[in-house]
C-alpha cells in the first residue's frame, strides 16, 4: 500500500468548494424556515394560552 497522496485536480477543486458552499447556503436556508416556524409556534402557543386565561376570567 502506497502512503502517497494526490492533491485533486484545480477543477474538482473548485467544483468542490462551490458545492460546499451552496449547501452551507442551502443549510442555512432551512435553518432559516426552522426559525420562522418557531416563531410562528410560539405566537400560536401564546395565542391559545391568552384565550385559556380569558375563558377562565370570564366563565
Amino acid at each position: 500500500m502506497s502512503n502517497s497522496f494526490e492533491l485533486p485536480k484545480i477543477e474538482t477543486s473548485k467544483r468542490l468548494l462551490q458545492n460546499l458552499r451552496r449547501t452551507r447556503l442551502e443549510v442555512q436556508e432551512v435553518s432559516l424556515e426552522l426559525e420562522e416556524i418557531n416563531v410562528k409556534l410560539g405566537e400560536y402557543i401564546r395565542q391559545k394560552q391568552l384565550e385559556r386565561v380569558r375563558k377562565t376570567l370570564i366563565g
